[in-house]
C-alpha cells in the first residue's frame, strides 16, 4: 500500500497581530524591539520632565527631535510625516512599518544646558506576521501517522498540543510523527515575536499494512530491475552483431564481383586468339586431299 498524504480541512484561529511598543524609558543599554510589518509600532522615549530634550536618530540620520515643556518643538524627519505621530507624553508611534525600518537606533536625553542624561540603544527587528497553518497527515507503516504544519512569516517556531497536553517544546521543525494509539484530536501552533496562529485537525487511524508488504514489494522491484537490465543488455549485443556482420558480407561481395568481370575478359581474349588455328587447320586438310588424287590416278599415269 503506498503511502496517504492527506490535506484535511482545519479549525483555525484568527491571527493576533496588533501594535507592538518598545518602551525606552527606564533602563539604559540595548533594547531589542520588534515590529510587525504592516503594523504601527509605538516607542516610549520617556519625556516625563521639563526643559529636556530628545533626540532620536538612526545611524547618522536623525528620525526627530523634540523639546519637552512650553517650548514644543518638533523635528521630524520628512518621510516619516505621512506615517507617524508624536503624542504631548512623549510617545512616538510610526505607521505601516516596513522592512527598511529595521536596524540600529539610538536614542538621546539632553537637559537645558545641553548636557547629556541619557543614552539608549534601540535595536529594530520588522517581521512578518505568521499565516493561517496548514496541516496535513502521511500515513506511515504499522499504523504510525506523520503530521506536518506549513505557515508562512519570519522566524517561525512551532508548537504541538493534542487534546490539550503540551507535546514538545516550541521548536524549529515543523513535523511530529504520532502512533496509531495516538490518534486524537491535534493543535499546530506557529508564532513569531510579532504574532501568533493556530489550526486543530482531527486525526483519521491510518491503516497497519502487513510487514511483509516491503519485503515482497522490494523482491519485486529487484527481479524487475534485473529484468530490463538483461533485456536492454540483450538489444544492445543483438544490434552491434548485426552491424558488424553487415559489413563483412558487404566487403565479400564486391570482391567477388570484381573476380567475376575480371575472368570474363580472359575468356573472350582466349576465343578471340583460337579462331585463326581453327582456320588454318581447315585450309591445310584442304590442299592435302587435292594433291594425292591427282599425282595417284591411273587416267593421269596413262
Amino acid at each position: 500500500m503506498d503511502p496517504l498524504i492527506v490535506i484535511v480541512l482545519v479549525v483555525t484561529a484568527a491571527t493576533q497581530v496588533s501594535a507592538t511598543a518598545c518602551n525606552l524609558s527606564h533602563d539604559n543599554g540595548t533594547h531589542q524591539c520588534y515590529g510587525a510589518l504592516g503594523e504601527a509600532l509605538f516607542i516610549v522615549l520617556a519625556a516625563d520632565s521639563s526643559n529636556e530634550e530628545i533626540r532620536l536618530t538612526k545611524g547618522d540620520k536623525y528620525i526627530l527631535d523634540i523639546k519637552t515643556g512650553k517650548d514644543w518643538e518638533p523635528k521630524l524627519q520628512p518621510e516619516f510625516k505621512n506615517r507617524s505621530e508624536l503624542f504631548n507624553n512623549g510617545t512616538f508611534r510610526l505607521d505601516r512599518v516596513l522592512k527598511n525600518d529595521s536596524g540600529d537606533y539610538k536614542m538621546e536625553i539632553f537637559n537645558s544646558e545641553g548636557s547629556l542624561l541619557r543614552h539608549v540603544n534601540m535595536r529594530l527587528q520588522i517581521q512578518a506576521p505568521v499565516s493561517v497553518p496548514v496541516l496535513s497527515h502521511l500515513c506511515l507503516p504499522h499504523g504510525e501517522t506523520l503530521v506536518t504544519c506549513s505557515s508562512e512569516g519570519d522566524g517561525l517556531q512551532y508548537s504541538w498540543t493534542m487534546s490539550g497536553q503540551t507535546l514538545n517544546r516550541s521548536v524549529a521543525f515543523n513535523a511530529v510523527t504520532l502512533k496509531s494509539s495516538e490518534m486524537a484530536e491535534l493543535t499546530c501552533l506557529a508564532q513569531n515575536n510579532v504574532s501568533r496562529r493556530n489550526s486543530t485537525i482531527d486525526l483519521p487511524a491510518c491503516p497497519v499494512v502487513s510487514s511483509q508488504f516491503p519485503f515482497v514489494a522490494v523482491t519485486v522491484a529487484l527481479i524487475v530491475g534485473t529484468l530490463t537490465l538483461l533485456l536492454a543488455l540483450y538489444v544492445g549485443i543483438n544490434h552491434l552483431c548485426k552491424k558488424r556482420t553487415s559489413r563483412y558480407d558487404t566487403s565479400v561481395s564486391i570482391n567477388e564481383d570484381e573476380d567475376v568481370v575480371y575472368a570474363d575478359v580472359k575468356i573472350d581474349k582466349q576465343r578471340k586468339q583460337r579462331t585463326p588455328a581453327t582456320d588454318m587447320v581447315e585450309y591445310g586438310q584442304i590442299n592435302m586431299a587435292g594433291n594425292p588424287d591427282v599425282a595417284g590416278s591411273p587416267e593421269t599415269q596413262g
